[in-house]
């Protein structure tokens, strides 16, 4: 039974990787006549609205209440939707699509830093190597060979948007934890929603106050399956896999599948015509050796703890 649950488990990181990986190309082919802000909206509207009626078929009305926690679910989501999204589309306005999936790949590194301020246990030192490298991977995709710029400011705010919405998304994720009483649906549905209340107040107010356009039905027509890819495989179904993912195989091994993310983006990229760089390839390949090997060296020290457990069991019986 275990084995089926990681198993399916497995199967919905491997569906959310591919989901996200076709996500930037569709959502930078949508711009042209909808901003990110309203694109965003309009694709976490549809989305939640899946969602909560998922959760209604499965667990009822009552499924529907915070327990109390409205505070810190609403925080949740809207980092991990709102933040997350608004600040990726808007980087990818002056980022390619193939980057902004690499920067995605830094989220295992940004996973061992983020629970090591939730939790107050420091990675070892060979963790900690890694996750370095790994983002020095990212860093000369983002510097064009050289990862030194992304100390001086020369990547552009684009780059530095996506991270930030990354470390969002990484902190709702493993927020999840919090809430152990709540089902994977359920989790995902109330913040989902409380995220996109975040989102319209931000549209709203942006597109009141003239920073932003406010599209035409016209708009919304002729982008109309960017928005139905975004909403349904992209995120009723991508975001739903992934939070069940994280809670079954844990955040560090969850987290693991969005490495496919990238390498799916810059597929895409390549068939419409992009020709990844050596710097680009030679980060890549750096940023998922480095995870990879962190995940192997994860795997290995959790061995040899269960082992010494089991050890020090029978030790102690005899």
């Amino acid at each position: 039974m275990a084995e089926k649950k990681t198993a399916a488990a497995a199967a919905g990181g491997l569906v959310t990787a591919l989901a996200f990986g076709g996500m930037f190309a569709v959502a930078k082919s949508a711009f042209g006549h909808v901003d990110p802000f309203h694109l965003t909206l309009a694709r976490f509207a549809l989305g939640s609205a899946i969602f909560v009626i998922a959760l209604l078929a499965v667990e009822g009305r009552a499924a529907l209440r915070t327990d109390g926690k409205l505070l810190k679910l609403w925080v949740l989501g809207s980092l991990g939707f709102a933040a997350f999204n608004l600040l990726t589309y808007a980087g990818l306005q002056s980022t390619p699509a193939s980057t902004a999936s690499l920067i995605m790949a830094a989220m295992p590194a940004i996973t061992v830093v983020v629970m090591w301020a939730r939790t107050g246990k420091r990675p070892t030192g060979i963790t900690l190597g890694l996750v370095l490298l790994a983002l020095t991977g990212v860093a000369m995709v983002l510097g064009n060979g050289n990862p030194l710029v992304v100390l001086t400011g020369g990547i552009g705010a684009g780059g530095l948007l996506i991270l930030a919405g990354v470390i969002g998304w990484v902190v709702y994720t493993t927020g999840a934890a919090a809430f152990p009483a709540f089902s994977v649906l359920r989790y995902t549905a109330l913040t989902s929603v409380l995220g996109t209340v975040t989102i319209a107040l931000v549209t709203l107010t942006a597109g009141f106050a003239g920073w932003i356009p406010t599209p035409s039905a016209a708009d919304y027509a002729a982008d109309w399956w960017q928005i139905l890819y975004m909403a349904v495989p992209a995120t009723a179904v991508a975001i739903l896999a992934f939070n069940h993912a994280t809670r079954t195989l844990g955040p560090a091994n969850g987290v693991l599948f969005i490495n496919l993310v990238p390498i799916t983006a810059f597929a895409i990229e390549a068939v419409r015509g992009h020709r990844p760089t050596t710097a680009e390839l030679a980060g890549v390949a750096l940023t998922l050796a480095a995870v990879i090997a962190n995940n192997v060296h994860g795997r290995r020290a959790a061995g040899r703890a269960r082992a010494a457990d089991t050890r020090k069991t029978l030790t102690t019986a005899a």
